[in-house]
């Protein structure tokens, strides 16, 4: 496997990061909604990953084992990591916004935080997270886990987070896809 790039024009890059079930991908969906058609362009990261398509908030690029250890071998991928036992990549091409002056949002994973900030200095994290039996509950209503897994999931340790933007995603999703777009409106300003 190749070395991991420097991914550049990093200050434009968002790195969203939280918990199972906390509802990233609802947030993000409802941020979308929330942005003018006319200021900076935000484009979401597609992930590949080792999980067959589901049909739920994220539209992933499902491929298989072998298939993404192709993909990390002949450098297509910018980015890799593991969690929950499956392998999540992102193509250079999918960061490529950020070299035309757009910025960029990729949900990755706390444990690839550290690889992140050594290939991307200047990225911003936001991390969303929620009460654990609000996590529980969507991740049971997810389907892909049974009472068990979704338990020891939520008992899992997890690693501390230094976010520039901590959102507890429990009560409206607008209000909490509102709190990103100050901050990121604010972010925007700073040089």
């Amino acid at each position: 496997m190749k070395d991991l790039p420097t991914l550049p024009h990093s200050e434009r890059l968002i790195v969203v990061v939280g918990p199972s079930g906390a509802g990233k991908d609802s947030v993000l969906q409802a941020w979308a909604g929330l942005r003018s058609a006319s200021g900076p362009q935000v484009h979401q990261a597609q992930r590949v990953i080792t999980r067959p398509a589901d049909g739920g908030a994220e539209q992933h690029e499902a491929v298989s084992a072998e298939d993404f250890v192709a993909l990390q071998t002949t450098g297509v991928l910018a980015t890799t990591w593991q969690a929950h036992g499956l392998s999540y990549g992102v193509r250079h091409h999918a960061l490529a916004p950020l070299a035309a002056g757009d910025w960029v949002v990729l949900n990755s994973s706390r444990a690839h935080l550290p690889t992140l900030r050594q290939q991307a200095p200047g990225l911003s994290v936001v991390e969303i997270t929620a009460p654990p039996a609000m996590r529980a509950q969507r991740l049971l209503g997810r389907g892909r886990e049974d009472e068990a897994a979704v338990s020891a999931r939520l008992q899992r340790h997890t690693p501390t987070v230094q976010a520039d933007l901590t959102l507890v995603n429990d009560s409206s999703l607008h209000e909490v896809a509102q709190a990103l777009q100050r901050w990121w409106t604010a972010r925007q300003a700073v040089p």
